[in-house]
């Protein structure tokens, strides 16, 4: 199981990364995690959009789920596409669906031509090509969820999407092959009282105590990129932040004495 991290980024436009987006391979399966602005082009460079086994959006904000209008631009316009890609969204998905193609000055079932919708309930078991993907609440200002993958082997991938700090995040990715989780704020004052995001020390705790083998930090300010890599190495248990472009590949063949070295940290393939 291969995961390419597309963007890093959070909702405000930046130079150096698309906002979120993760695709996740495994043999013929391809699924993309999230379609945050700047994303489609991104994909394009690793498979045309067509080859998708399906997409998931962990929620309907414009940094997860905006591209999916500039992704239905890589199929026919007329006639949409002959084999329709599956596209997952949690309750009340399939309305802001229509709404955006809608918003976009095409006619409401333009997306549906090109995309299969099905809404997720909040925990929901989906089976996408040879893996399974699971969903679990998340807390968040809108219906959202996290997204946990697992392949024919067992290996598993714990991808948080936008979330408060909670218990069940912990639980969520407790023994996970990797585990991505966000880093959108400076300090909890920027936030809601209802949490909706994490802080950097939030994500570093919470991913310390999960115990997965590898830990990426993503969705955060591309300028304070080199405090992360700071906060990282000081807490000394190998968390990592993650860089656009970059392929995680989820096998366990790096033995290197990580969280749980009988299975052995995921190897890391950088490609810029």
């Amino acid at each position: 199981m291969r995961l390419t991290v597309l963007g890093t980024g959070t909702a405000r436009p930046t130079a150096g990364t698309a906002t979120s987006g993760l695709l996740v391979r495994s043999g013929a399966t391809a699924v993309l995690l999230d379609c945050g602005t700047g994303i489609a082009a991104r994909l394009d460079h690793h498979l045309p959009a067509d080859a998708l086994t399906a997409v998931v959006l962990t929620h309907l904000h414009a940094d997860h789920a905006l591209d999916l209008a500039a992704l239905r631009y890589r199929f026919p316009w007329a006639d949409g596409s002959p084999r329709r890609i599956p596209l997952h969204l949690p309750a009340g998905g399939r309305a802001a669906v229509v709404a955006m193609s809608t918003a976009i000055a095409e006619r409401p079932g333009f997306i549906e031509e090109a995309f299969e919708i099905n809404e997720f309930a909040a925990e929901d078991e989906i089976q996408v090509g040879e893996l399974i993907v699971r969903t679990a609440p998340a807390q968040h200002y809108v219906t959202a969820a996290s997204i946990v993958v697992t392949n024919p082997a067992g290996r598993r991938l714990v991808y948080a999407g936008d979330t408060g700090p909670t218990e069940r995040l912990v639980d969520l990715a407790r023994d996970a092959d990797l585990f991505m989780v966000e880093a959108t704020l400076l300090t909890a004052d920027e936030d809601d009282a209802v949490r909706g995001h994490l802080t950097a020390d939030e994500a570093i705790e919470i991913a310390g105590r999960a115990r997965a083998d590898r830990t990426l930090l993503v969705h955060y300010p591309a300028e304070r990129r080199a405090a992360l890599v700071a906060a990282c190495a000081a807490d000394g248990r190998g968390i990592e932040v993650a860089l656009e472009g970059i392929t995680v590949i989820v096998n366990g063949s790096g033995a290197d004495g990580g969280a749980n070295p009988g299975r052995g940290r995921p190897a890391l393939v950088v490609r810029r």
